[in-house]
């Protein structure tokens, strides 16, 4: 991606639970953010909103002003040091109640955009590595380093607390230069710590990632990923019609089988004015909802300890029967078989 035109700050955002981690930091390094943050638009009222987004350029003004008043030229490698489950909206407790390393960074990767716009995670395989790639169309901004520097920081120290363990990762790899003492980041990250290289990447251990978790509870689990997942699809639902009816299909599936007439009034047009919408979308109501059904009962077998008479029960079917020919139809097996086989 080109360093000389990044796309506009403006039209981007960061989530709030972001600026709080941003003012905590800036506190524990001496610098108070409070009144910027008022001078710059920002409301308590919207820092406390789970739901609210800040545009991207606030927080990047935010981000100068920490660096300039802390005079720390590895703000954000400190800032990774700073980090707490609260800091990480629905991820932080969906992430740590997981069974394994390898469940909660799974968990991280469609969360990266939700928390901030600056930057998209993916993962490659790289033999028997797992590499964390974090790609940024902001690479010239003097503040990029240092949100790359506290991504990276924070994975690790948040890692080691739900492992409860003080282990390492193989390697980190940064596109920017050192700005700093090197030996920071060797104290932290505990491996060999390159620059100017052509990604950013977290290397792990295939190994590591099916390690179990120090606070690993299936029934915490499976609540908060439910709100973490129903984060995500509002998310990408802010424009998005698709992800509106999935999201109310969601949020209703616990109470019965959702039925469109109430999701369109809910979304403020008439029913057929929605389902012209969809066709429009090539899509239907009756395929969004096998859809998320689908995805639902492959999430619930896999990471909860609920049988698979009362999944049947919470999709909406009837009888355990009827859930069985359905899942068969999807996947050619059986619940119980996709169940013991770990999905493969």
């Amino acid at each position: 991606m080109s360093d000389s035109h990044p796309p506009s700050l403006h039209s981007l955002t960061v989530a709030s639970f972001w600026i709080e981690y941003l003012l905590d930091a800036a506190l524990h390094a001496g610098v108070d953010l409070s009144e910027a943050l008022v001078r710059l638009g920002v409301s308590e009222a919207e820092l406390e909103s789970p739901r609210a987004r800040v545009p991207l350029n606030v927080e990047n003004r935010l981000f100068e002003l920490a660096l300039e008043g802390s005079g720390d030229p590895l703000f954000g490698l400190h800032m990774g040091e700073c980090i707490r489950p609260r800091f990480m909206g629905e991820l932080g407790y969906a992430s740590m109640s997981s069974a394994t390393l390898r469940d909660a960074i799974e968990l991280m990767i469609p969360f990266a955009r939700v928390t901030t716009e600056f930057a998209d995670l993916r993962f490659e395989w790289h033999d028997h590595e797992l590499w964390l790639i974090l790609d940024t169309p902001f690479e010239g901004l003097p503040t990029s380093p240092h949100r790359v520097d506290a991504f990276y920081a924070g994975a690790v120290v948040f890692g080691r607390w739900i492992l409860g363990a003080e282990l390492n990762p193989m390697a980190v790899h940064f596109r920017h230069p050192v700005h700093g003492d090197s030996g920071e980041y060797q104290r932290l990250f505990g491996c060999p710590v390159s620059f100017s290289q052509p990604c950013n990447a977290l290397v792990i251990d295939e190994a590591m990632l099916d390690l179990p978790l120090r606070d690993a509870d299936p029934e915490v689990n499976r609540i908060a990923r439910s709100r973490m997942q129903r984060a995500v699809t509002q998310y990408r639902a802010r424009d998005n019609l698709l992800e509106q009816v999935r999201l109310e299909i969601q949020q209703r599936l616990v109470d019965g089988v959702p039925q469109l007439e109430p999701i369109a009034e809910r979304l403020g047009v008439k029913p057929w004015t929605l389902r012209r919408r969809l066709r429009a979308e090539q899509a239907d109501f009756s395929t969004l909802l096998e859809e998320e059904r689908r995805r639902l009962a492959c999430d619930w077998l896999l990471h909860s300890n609920r049988s698979v008479n009362q999944i049947a029960l919470d999709l909406g079917y009837s009888e355990q029967s009827a859930f069985n020919r359905a899942f068969k139809r999807w996947f050619g097996v059986t619940p119980v078989s996709y169940r013991d086989s770990g999905g493969h």
